[in-house]
């Protein structure tokens, strides 16, 4: 009977050192991308700066350009001084398109001068994770069109196209870029769902394209009893990264489950799908540790 007794108390230790060790991997993982995460983020606050400061020069330029129109308007200058005007202006218009392309490219658009026009590369990311690409071949002659590029089809490129392309070419990127960018993170997100063991997460599946819909299951302990939970969650617009609505529903009733729904509703809304389930995840290894010392402690 001693014997049986140290078995299962030495059995308890090597699940608790298990536990222990997991949860101090997760643990430093995770302080590890928090660390990447925070200096992302300085990394953005420094592009922002720099990107405010190109603004302004740009306005700038707008406002010298808008002043030598004025004059060639008024017939100030004559002759000579009006071509030297005109070259003037034209090289503060190249000023201006040159302080557009870096602006955008500290924002994730670059792009290039090319025989017909400029081709446009739109760089996606999310969290401070690079992802897709997409190009544009935008040709300026004899007018303004698109002649190629790599957008998905179900991305609205014509309907933003129409609305902008002729009139704001900084409005159309600024736009296309939102969709495209929202898309990317949603897309990734999915596949960071596909990457957490069956034995947690089950059965995702996307909606459609656009990654708007994602359905999955998962499983979570209540009251030390396993639980297996739905979760679709919606994403109201097209340019979100994050849901707007969490629907997740179990067949079990009873307070205590739904009182974890509520939470783990406002936590999908809130966060990345995948930290939120590595949230969820931590909280359920963490109470498994609870109950393991718990047992541990009354076999001694």
């Amino acid at each position: 009977m001693c014997v049986l007794c140290w078995a299962g108390v030495l059995s308890h230790l090597e699940q608790l050192e298990a536990l222990s060790y997991n949860l101090a991997v997760k643990q430093e993982k995770q302080r590890q991308e928090w660390a990447a995460l925070r200096k992302n983020q300085e990394l953005v606050l420094e592009l922002r700066k720099k990107r405010d400061e190109l603004k302004a020069k740009i306005e700038r330029h707008k406002a010298e350009i808008q002043a030598f129109r004025g004059r060639e308007e008024a017939g100030e200058d004559h002759g000579s001084a009006a071509g030297t005007s005109q070259q003037a202006m034209l090289e503060l218009c190249v000023e201006e398109l040159k302080g557009m392309l870096e602006m955008h490219w500290l924002t994730g658009i670059s792009g290039k001068r090319t025989k017909k026009g400029v081709c446009v590369c739109i760089s996606t990311a999310f969290e401070g994770a690079y992802l897709d690409s997409f190009h544009l071949d935008i040709a300026l002659k004899p007018s303004v069109g698109i002649s190629r590029h790599s957008v998905p089809p179900f991305i609205p490129l014509e309907q933003i196209a129409k609305e902008h392309l002729q009139t704001d070419l900084k409005k159309f990127l600024s736009v296309l870029f939102e969709h495209l960018n929202a898309y990317a993170g949603r897309k990734y997100q999915f596949q960071q769902l596909q990457s957490f063991p069956g034995g947690f997460v089950r059965d995702a599946q996307q909606g459609n394209s656009l990654h708007t819909v994602l359905t999955f299951g998962y499983n979570v302990r209540v009251e030390k009893q396993p639980f297996c939970l739905r979760a679709k969650l919606l994403y109201g617009g097209v340019t979100r990264s994050l849901p707007t609505e969490a629907v997740i529903t179990c067949e079990d009733n009873r307070p205590s489950v739904q009182e974890k729904i509520s939470s783990h509703s406002s936590l999908f809304c809130q966060n990345p799908l995948h930290r939120a389930l590595e949230c969820i995840s931590s909280e359920d290894e963490t109470l498994n540790h609870s109950s393991a010392s718990l047992l541990g402690t009354h076999m001694f």
